[in-house]
């Protein structure tokens, strides 16, 4: 009987520890930042004569324009979740549930991305550098960088882990969409 006691107990520290490291680690619970919008295909698309947006988003491009020119945002346009806390070792997984391409991007602050004309309906004329170069002719899209993650519509992408250089210890990082620049967040690494 004792034999049998032992082993059991052998077994319950084992999983023990294991549920331990797991959590240490952050690998057993990654935090999912979901990227959304609901733009409508068909008025998007015929709106910028260009295929960027997919799904089945309800909200259609005029609509769009004018929540953004009157709000200099378009809510349903943002990350999920805004603000966070994590620990070391946490890592983040980047779901698009919405119809357009986002980025995660990584900037030192909050500023416009790489489209004018978004800059300018919501507030932020100046580009943040991270998000692009200003040049004569606009502004050209930094490529994609560890820095610069671009995560297309309906997909997921690992991103960084933190406790790393770009979600470093006892730091608040922030976050925002270079095309859609109120698209913001910040994630605390304690």
């Amino acid at each position: 009987m004792n034999r049998w006691r032992l082993l059991a107990m052998i077994a319950i520290v084992a999983v023990l520890v294991l549920l331990a490291a797991l959590g240490l680690s952050g690998a057993g619970n990654p935090l999912v930042v979901r990227m959304t919008d609901q733009c409508n295909p068909a008025t998007f698309n015929a709106a910028l004569h260009a295929p960027v947006c997919s799904g089945d988003g309800t909200i259609t491009f005029d609509h769009f324009i004018r929540e953004l020119t009157n709000a200099q945002k378009v809510g349903a346009w943002h990350f999920d979740p805004e603000n966070t806390t994590v620990e070391p070792g946490t890592a983040l997984q980047l779901t698009n549930t919405g119809g357009e391409t986002h980025t995660f991007t990584k900037v030192k602050n909050f500023a416009g991305g790489f489209v004018p004309i978004l800059n300018q309906l919501s507030g932020n004329p100046v580009p943040a550098p991270e998000c692009g170069t200003v040049t004569q002719g606009g502004i050209i899209p930094k490529p994609e960088s560890p820095l610069n993650i671009f995560v297309e519509a309906g997909t997921t992408e690992n991103g960084p882990t933190a406790g790393g250089s770009f979600l470093p210890n006892a730091s608040t990082t922030k976050i925002q969409c270079c095309i859609h620049p109120w698209m913001r967040m910040e994630i605390r690494t304690r």
